[in-house]
């Protein structure tokens, strides 16, 4: 069953303040949550502490889960939903702003919504507590959000600035670490969190090919290695790279190589 604490601002909300929070909270998700929003003037970041689900947000499909952040951004058209078989608890704010402005364009790559393994929680956690403190007045309170804030979009800067791999890499890593295996990028997919369809457009904008034809032409590499180089019979080769029989393995060496295995390995 679908259990939120919601502390909520709006009616505080003051214009001459550079900062507003319009709320804060903890959602224990059930499969039905779903909120949808289009062009509204927020920002909110959502802290994942456990389950998965599904975020859309400006023609992008993510998929934060455990551990993850992901980024509401003003203007933005989005659609967010909880998975059925394990659904988001998450702690959130939404705010807007001068200020709330001006960190986005100063800190965070524009189009971010997702990151990925960065721990917010003890940030999240004092933002929470400060939302439920009945001793405080609203200017105060948007003072001490303001710090936290900053500091957590500075956590996200740096674990963007610090984390090596681009999806493209990751998948550029997948790829070759698994050139003599079967791959799936639905799995893949599920590992990154980025839809199947956005790591075929980010891999294809970083190296100019898709990544099945990536994947292919390295394994075909590695066959003309084999002919050249063992004595491996062309069936061998074709069950040690993982195809599904001699005359796939035949026929897709030839679509790459322009000869036939049986060929390449006599002229060279």
């Amino acid at each position: 069953m679908m259990n939120e604490t919601i502390f909520n601002f709006w009616h505080l909300n003051d214009s001459k303040l550079p900062l507003n929070v319009l709320m804060s909270g903890i959602s224990y998700c059930d499969k039905n949550y779903r909120i949808e929003r289009h062009g509204e003037n927020l920002y909110s970041f959502e802290y994942i502490i456990d389950g998965s689900g599904v975020l859309e947000i400006n023609s992008q499909t993510l998929y934060p889960q455990k551990n993850d952040v992901y980024i509401l951004t003003k203007n933005s058209d989005h659609i967010y939903y909880s998975s059925e078989d394990q659904p988001w608890i998450k702690i959130w704010i939404i705010f807007n702003g001068d200020f709330a402005e001006s960190l986005f364009k100063q800190y965070l790559p524009e189009n971010t919504y997702l990151i990925k393994e960065c721990n917010i929680l003890s940030y999240m956690n004092e933002i929470i507590s400060l939302s439920s403190a009945t001793h405080m007045d609203y200017s105060s309170f948007i003072d001490e959000v303001t710090v936290l804030l900053l500091k957590i979009v500075l956590r996200l800067k740096n674990h963007l600035k610090h984390k090596a791999p681009t999806v493209s890499e990751q998948i550029k890593s997948y790829l070759d670490g698994n050139i003599e295996n079967k791959v799936d990028l639905d799995d893949l997919s599920e590992q990154l969190g980025y839809s199947k369809n956005h790591m075929i457009k980010m891999f294809r904008e970083t190296y100019g090919i898709t990544p099945y034809a990536y994947f292919r032409k390295h394994k075909i590499e590695l066959a003309e290695q084999y002919l050249l180089n063992t004595h491996l019979s062309i069936n061998e080769i074709s069950n040690k790279l993982n195809f599904a029989d001699q005359h796939y393995f035949s026929s897709v060496f030839k679509s790459v190589a322009g000869v036939s295995p049986s060929e390449y390995r006599q002229i060279k």
